[in-house]
């Protein structure tokens, strides 16, 4: 059996872009080889470079897991920009005053919009380790709320799932509806956006770190969106400035991981041209390059694949694929 065979790999599209680009084919396979890959997309503004599945994969419905928080990010710079928020420094607290009534500590009623987009609440983390009891919670909004204060607002980066939801609640609460609903009717709908499914918590808030099944093909019709400063087919769907502002750097993120992080958004160290990543556990990725209009997505098992196995498909993504979609195709 050939190594190809050995890893399962199952070519469902073939493009005359792929077929005609022999570097970028290998970078696609060398990044299908790694442990759970399932399926990989390229674009180059509307043009389909490539896509693969492995092992068996489809392209059906899949859930994006914690690239999520960065279809919430694009949802709060329309609230901004319609008026449902005042601003990324009102207090939590005022736009949850019912979750917020029993707070005893002043320092965590300075925790802002901007403090959870960049996960510098200083509210204890929820994922990792604290994460299966926070899901088990009867209210996931008071349950992120009453974890301890490991930092003043503003200090530290702490990743957590939980600031996120507390941000999706109070988007839910400005928007007066249910947020997949408004999201559809704002982006999702006008992008053509194909959305399966988005869990919701015990009171009916969906689940906005986490959880939202899409396809890779909407994925990259989202990343696309990013690449083209938000417009789609002459519309502003997300303002323009918005994207900007939240995908550079405002916190110092996980370096060793992703990169910084800016709203939502990983800023990965990329030396030749600017990059920003939306990422999920287990390896779901979507890297774009907005010079380039290039957009690329990753889906993977839901299965822990660990800091190296994040690390090394970024290199790949970096050294190999990047380059292969360069004129020619040949790398530099």
């Amino acid at each position: 059996m050939s190594r190809v065979g050995l890893f399962a790999l199952v070519v469902l599209l073939s493009t005359p872009s792929a077929a005609e680009n022999p570097t970028l084919d290998r970078a696609v396979t060398s990044i299908g080889r790694m442990a759970g890959v399932r399926t990989v997309h390229v674009w180059r503004g509307e043009e389909r470079l490539a896509a693969r599945a492995f092992r068996g994969a489809g392209f059906g419905p899949h859930d994006i897991k914690s690239l999520s928080k960065s279809v919430l990010s694009a949802l709060v710079g329309i609230a901004l920009e319609r008026g449902h928020l005042a601003g990324l420094d009102a207090p939590i607290a005022e736009l949850l005053p019912e979750e917020s009534s029993g707070l005893e500590e002043e320092r965590r009623r300075g925790i802002t919009l901007r403090h959870l987009l960049t996960m510098t609440s200083g509210i204890g983390s929820t994922s990792g380790e604290h994460y299966g009891r926070w899901v088990a919670s009867r209210d996931w909004v008071r349950a992120a709320l009453g974890r301890p204060l490991e930092a003043p607002p503003g200090e530290r980066f702490v990743y957590s799932t939980g600031s996120s939801h507390l941000l999706a609640a109070a988007l839910t609460r400005a928007a007066g509806e249910d947020l997949l609903a408004w999201g559809r009717r704002v982006l999702f709908d006008p992008l053509g956006l194909e959305v399966a499914g988005w869990d919701r918590d015990p009171q009916g808030i969906r689940f906005g770190g986490n959880s939202f099944r899409t396809t890779p093909e909407a994925l990259g019709r989202f990343g696309r969106l990013y690449a083209q400063a938000g417009r789609h087919r002459g519309a502003q769907l997300v303002p323009a400035r918005w994207i900007e502002e939240s995908t550079r750097a405002h916190a110092a993120g996980w370096p060793e991981r992703y990169g910084a992080y800016g709203y939502f958004w990983w800023v990965p160290p990329f030396q030749a041209e600017r990059a920003f990543l939306a990422a999920g556990y287990g390896g779901q990725f979507l890297l774009v390059v907005p010079e380039r209009s290039l957009v690329a997505v990753v889906t993977s098992t839901h299965v822990g694949k660990g800091a190296a196995w994040d690390r090394e498909l970024l290199r790949r993504l970096e050294h190999e694929l990047l380059p292969a979609t360069r004129s020619g195709g040949e790398s530099e």
